[in-house]
């Protein structure tokens, strides 16, 4: 038996979790070099915490969307 299976199905799970989350903790730092604007470049108005948290960004949702279909 490999010993990768030696913990069982849960201790898989959760190896593969923790991978998962630190794969996402470093490609969020190389967006924007992982710091978000607390201000929008675009207008000025606050970028509400849940967004700075869930992505850096540098632009609130309502100018990130007009710059994405401008593109």
């Amino acid at each position: 038996m490999s010993t990768a299976w030696a913990g069982g199905t849960d201790a898989i799970v959760e190896r593969m979790d923790k991978m998962t989350e630190l794969f996402v903790a470093e490609a969020r730092k190389t967006i924007y070099n992982g710091v978000s604007a607390t201000h929008c470049e675009e207008c000025g108005e606050p970028i509400p915490e849940a967004r700075r948290k869930a992505i850096p960004c540098q632009y609130c949702l309502s100018c990130q969307t007009k710059l994405e279909k401008q593109r």
